[in-house]
């Protein structure tokens, strides 16, 4: 059976198994890739975006943040 879970973007709940389709539907990559204007807006759609990723996707992107910030000092 599956998984009750809230889209971290409109908070509406959804069917784990629909989760990924209803925002790929409702919330589209317009919204995703669009200029925002608050620093506070990209990071909600950063960690919406990372929190998509699967365990190994996220350990990389990890790592490449902090080679990131490495290379910045």
């Amino acid at each position: 059976m599956s998984q009750i879970v809230k889209c971290d973007i409109c908070g509406g709940i959804y069917s784990q198994s629909h989760l990924s389709s209803h925002k790929r539907l409702s919330h589209g990559r317009r919204e995703a890739l669009a200029p925002t204007k608050s620093g506070a807006q990209s990071l909600e759609v950063i960690l919406s975006l990372y929190a998509q990723l699967p365990e190994e996707d996220k350990r990389q992107v990890r790592d490449r943040l902090m080679a990131v910030d490495r290379a910045r000092i």
